[in-house]
């Protein structure tokens, strides 16, 4: 009974640390504080990893640019402003992250972002043009 109790410990746990993560998340923001926000990202871009690297956006209100941070080459920053397109669904880590393509202004490749589903709402706000971010 205890490794069965042990097992679903994460589960039930995951969620709960997770729903109060975004909540302290979209608290910051409205309050006009820097948030940190757990993603997986891929591009083509020039200074991008072409696999999914784990990492971190770091979205500052009304800022021109969104940081994903991560281990292999430190920062890379997004314009914010651009659009967002259907993702690659054959390429998603797991079925509990939402995936979405993201398209900088000014062309170029797109950046496919992982986030948990419960946080894409928020980067899909920090990615909007910094004078139209509301909470």
């Amino acid at each position: 009974m205890g490794e069965l109790i042990a097992e679903l410990m994460p589960l039930f746990a995951d969620g709960l640390v997770r729903r109060w993560h975004v909540a302290r998340v979209r608290r910051r923001l409205a309050a006009g504080k820097p948030v940190r926000v757990p993603c997986s990202a891929r591009s083509e871009r020039p200074g991008w990893q072409r696999v999914y690297v784990n990492g971190r956006l770091g979205i500052t209100p009304g800022a021109a640019a969104v940081s994903f941070g991560f281990r292999v080459l430190g920062h890379v920053d997004l314009p914010t402003g651009g659009t967002f397109h259907e993702p690659e669904p054959d390429t998603w880590h797991s079925q509990d992250w939402a995936a979405t393509a993201y398209q900088p202004p000014g062309g170029g490749r797109p950046v496919y972002l992982q986030v948990d589903s419960r946080y894409l709402p928020v980067v899909h706000l920090a990615f909007a043009r910094p004078e139209t971010q509301k909470v």
